[in-house]
């Protein structure tokens, strides 16, 4: 069985004697392949030199496309700043009104260097997988996307007090996100992964939530042609949970670390595909024996649950994270027989 059959099976719900893994390695690469980060989030050709060596190291069954949401905010006029071990940031936003938000033109996904860049990375990465391992194309959320194209206090500002211009702010970022999630599929992305930080009462009040935001994120989701993963976005999810499942072409939610597996279950039935929940970011600072105990926690937990994927939370693990640990994980899970 190979990856995208992995997969497939635990989306159908098939029992398979281990769970399908991932972990969010799209940093990663670079490390592995000594590649500065200028050229890795510029040239896709080193990105998916990058991911190979991933696949070289641990083998997981879903490879990611580049985790860099700001090259999106680029592509709207936003400045970034490169980092030596982390994604790029931003610098400075492409505006700072919602007025000025309404004046920036629609960045075009078949020529601007940066939505270029992040579609040739799925397309080398295609090539490369010959269709036996899935690939996640990562987009921010259409209601994610303003905040960092005009910061996050403007974007909330206009949320509030200018609930017109924020619904026309909200249909460019659809038309966005739409156009960019489906040039990724037909690329060759298996599915897209998306973070939903503005989805989540930690950030957002619950009434906009409920009248704003997850109807801006339905009436997007209805145009993608290809499923959705929710990802949680650095949030617990769980007081929320229920409200998404009504999202339309959603097919598994990644939850957070702090979420309970068993609890997420419950609430999205025996059927929703789960993915979680071993903390990435922590990697490198916990014993690699504390880390492999909590892989077999979540083994052990998730043994009776065919819709289920390994994973890692949050962003991508981090830079200093020893290869040697990675593939310990890898090995853990690969070693995991339910008994099926």
């Amino acid at each position: 069985m190979n990856s995208l059959e992995r997969v497939l099976a635990a989306l159908a719900g098939t029992p398979q004697p281990r769970p399908p893994f991932t972990l969010t390695l799209s940093l990663y690469g670079a490390r592995l392949t000594g590649c500065p980060l200028t050229e890795y989030y510029l040239l896709p050709e080193r990105y998916a030199e990058g991911q190979e060596a991933v696949m070289d190291l641990c083998s997981p069954d879903i490879l990611f496309s580049p985790f860099a949401l700001t090259l999106e905010a680029r592509a709207f006029g936003s400045e970034l700043k490169f980092l030596p071990d982390n994604p790029p940031n931003i610098r400075r936003p492409a505006v700072r009104s919602a007025d000025d938000f309404l004046r920036l033109p629609l960045p075009d996904a078949e020529s601007h260097p940066s939505l270029l860049y992040l579609r040739e990375s799925v397309r080398h990465l295609a090539g490369k997988l010959n269709g036996k391992t899935p690939i996640c194309g990562i987009l921010t959320a259409p209601v994610d996307l303003p905040a960092i194209i005009m910061g996050i206090d403007m974007w909330i500002e206009a949320i509030l007090f200018s609930p017109e211009k924020a619904a026309a702010i909200l249909d460019m970022a659809q038309a966005h996100f739409v156009g960019m999630a489906n040039a990724l599929l037909a690329d060759g992305a298996s599915f897209i992964g998306l973070t939903t930080v503005f989805s989540n009462p930690l950030i957002m009040f619950p009434k906009m939530i409920d009248t704003v935001i997850l109807p801006a994120l339905a009436r997007a989701f209805r145009e993608v042609k290809g499923p959705i993963v929710f990802h949680h976005g650095g949030n617990p999810m769980l007081p929320y949970l229920e409200r998404y499942l009504s999202l339309p072409n959603v097919a598994a939610f990644a939850v957070d670390h702090r979420d309970s597996l068993p609890e997420a279950r419950d609430i999205l039935g025996p059927d929703r595909l789960l993915l979680g929940n071993l903390n990435g970011l922590t990697l490198p600072r916990l014993p690699g024996e504390k880390v492999l105990e909590n892989v077999d926690r979540i083994l052990d937990d998730r043994k009776d649950d065919p819709c289920f994927i390994f994973s890692t939370s949050a962003a991508d693990v981090p830079w200093d994270t020893p290869p040697e640990l990675i593939q310990a994980i890898s090995g853990r899970i690969r070693g995991f027989a339910k008994g099926v």
